[in-house]
């Protein structure tokens, strides 16, 4: 008998499961996913916390989510909610020429300001 709310689908991304306020992290393999949830294989997987975040970097998405079952090599997650994934740093060049295109378009309108 089928106890699955939503329909699942394979697949095979790396993952990267935080705990400890993002102090320890342990990689993982998403096997299986649904909207709800996600099936990971992990090595001892019996050591991790009932919630922790899991980030599937090729997909660019990180969640909250809870473990609703274990097994020695793998573990079934449903998502908690969502988390926002921060933006990566920009380089230190691309920031000096961002400053220098917005000191350009400020020269530039105030040259138009002064045409009015």
């Amino acid at each position: 008998m089928e106890r699955r709310r939503e329909p699942r689908w394979p697949s095979y991304y790396r993952g990267r499961i935080s705990f400890a306020n993002r102090f320890a992290t342990v990689d993982c393999i998403v096997r299986n996913a649904s909207a709800g949830g996600f099936r990971l294989a992990v090595h001892n997987g019996a050591f991790l916390p009932d919630e922790f975040d899991l980030a599937i970097p090729r997909k660019s998405i990180e969640m909250r989510v809870r473990s609703r079952w274990r097994s020695p090599e793998a573990m079934g997650v449903e998502v908690v909610r969502a988390a926002a994934v921060p933006e990566p740093p920009i380089s230190l060049a691309m920031a000096r020429r961002v400053r220098e295109l917005e000191q350009a378009n400020a020269s530039l309108r105030r040259r138009l300001d002064e045409r009015d």
